[in-house]
């Protein structure tokens, strides 16, 4: 056997000697409260102490791994900031009852609340872009249906045409002139109408909202150059007292107020300027449809009624090979809108991305719960400065608790197993002997007092009623097969 087998063997048996008289000593003081005086209770300890060494090294307790450990809770965590910052707010002190979810640290949000706003106004002007990119693609899609009922018609005719007239296509065509004067007489009406879209109203709410951002503006214009007008010379330099948070603050503000001023306008300004050139062309277009069949139509009758010539076969030819190429284009602008709707779609999608990245920075500077417990250290205070993984506050669950031994070394560990029933005593409760089973065995090695020890995490059952606390001193006595 190597000396460092003995070695260990032998501080093993000191461990059981160190167990075996802890509870020899007990049962002997409850045995001589009841029968003895203190002066025979301290002589038999005495006595007994003296020789309980050579028992225990002759006898070591068969099927026992006996250890030292400490009690912990069940659930306990260090909880760390995932960035950095100042903390703004502490929510909790030690002690403190919380909630799963209960924020308990909060560093300053003011980067964090102002890229979040950055983020929804990217968003904003993204969903502007989509709109307006789909009713582009809408137009198109209209000039496609107008350009292909022109060449429906631009074909009618020249059949038409080289067919010759009959008497009730002559009374047909004069019919039809008769409906596109009224179609055009109703699209002219419905274009009207529908580019008078602004009252005085709107005008007056649009105005008042200027006025109001250039109050504003000039608010918060006076507000920074009073700051900027504090400033003085001194012996060292100039000095700015109200430099800092408050003038990046009122500059953030003003620049926002000014963005909302030229927004104002820029609404005023359109309706002012009455319908959109998109809403124009809309309405113009259904005029154009409803000409363009006047005319057609007018075509038609004169041509019935003169007869077709070879220059009119030709003109007609050429009117359908124009109606082709009309086709053409618009089928290619309808191409190109759909193309800036997918566009316009990922540049949306892109900045909804960023709302939820910049909410995520924005919760990260709350520090929370990871679960039902007791706060038990909180290591940072308001206006200190946090780091990144640096634990800032201890949290525990003292609903239940577990041993982890201390001091099981190498020699013992290969004759522990999980689920293995164990007897426990505590120092502080020396009336109670608790019972739990092992849970987990350690698999990487710690080194105490020159030993190699593997920490064996037990479970209590049964310590509701018991005034349990964090790192009391406890002895195990696990069950070996």
């Amino acid at each position: 056997m190597s000396i460092l087998r003995i070695f260990k063997e032998h501080r093993g048996a000191q461990r059981r000697h160190r167990v075996a008289q802890r509870n020899l000593c007990e049962s002997l003081r409850h045995l001589c409260e009841t029968l003895c005086n203190k002066k025979l209770l301290a002589l038999v300890i005495i006595f007994l102490l003296a020789n309980v060494g050579t028992a225990v090294q002759a006898q070591p307790a068969a099927g026992i791994v006996s250890a030292e450990g400490q009690v912990v809770p069940t659930e306990q965590i260090a909880l760390a900031f995932q960035t950095g910052g100042t903390v703004e707010t502490v929510f909790v002190a030690e002690g403190d009852r919380v909630q799963a979810g209960d924020p308990l640290l909060q560093l300053d949000p003011a980067a964090a609340e102002l890229g979040l706003q950055q983020a929804q106004a990217r968003l904003a002007t993204a969903q502007s872009g989509l709109l307006a990119a789909q009713n582009e693609q809408g137009l198109a899609e209209t000039a496609v249906a107008t350009a292909q009922s022109r060449l429906e018609v631009a074909q009618a005719n020249l059949a038409l045409v080289e067919a010759g007239a009959q008497p009730e296509q002559i009374t047909a065509a004069e019919s039809r002139v008769a409906a596109a004067e009224a179609a055009v007489t109703q699209a002219i009406g419905s274009r009207d109408a529908a580019l008078d879209i602004v009252d005085e109203s709107d005008i007056l709410a649009a105005e008042a909202a200027v006025a109001a951002a250039q109050a504003e503006v000039q608010a918060l214009e006076e507000a920074y150059q009073e700051i900027l007008d504090s400033c003085f010379d001194t012996p060292d330099g100039e000095v700015c007292p109200l430099y800092g948070p408050v003038e990046e603050q009122t500059r953030q503000q003003l620049d926002a107020a000014r963005l909302n001023q030229s927004a104002a306008q820029a609404a005023l300004e359109a309706l002012q300027n009455g319908a959109t050139p998109a809403q124009r062309q809309a309405a113009n277009a259904q005029v154009g449809v409803a000409q363009a069949n006047l005319a057609i139509a007018q075509a038609q009758l004169d041509l019935l009624q003169a007869g077709a010539t070879p220059e009119q076969i030709r003109l007609a030819e050429v009117a359908v090979e124009q109606a082709q190429v009309g086709v053409q284009q618009a089928e290619v602008r309808i191409e190109q809108a759909v193309a800036r709707v997918a566009v316009a779609e990922t540049a949306v999608s892109l900045a909804e991305t960023g709302v939820e990245s910049a909410e995520l920075a924005l919760e990260r500077t709350f520090l929370r719960a990871a679960f039902d417990g007791t706060v038990v250290s909180v290591a940072l205070s308001a206006g200190e400065l946090a780091a990144p993984g640096f634990p800032a506050l201890t949290l525990a669950n003292f609903g239940a608790w577990q041993i982890e031994t201390t001091d099981l070394t190498e020699l013992d560990v290969a004759l522990v197993a999980a689920g293995a029933p164990v007897t426990v005593r505590v120092d502080a409760l020396p009336d109670a002997e608790l019972s739990g089973v092992v849970t987990a065995v350690a698999i990487v090695p710690n080194v105490a007092r020159g030993d190699v020890v593997y920490t064996v995490t037990i479970d209590l059952q049964e310590t509701a009623d018991l005034p349990l606390r964090w790192g009391m001193t406890a002895f195990v006595d696990i069950a070996i097969q």
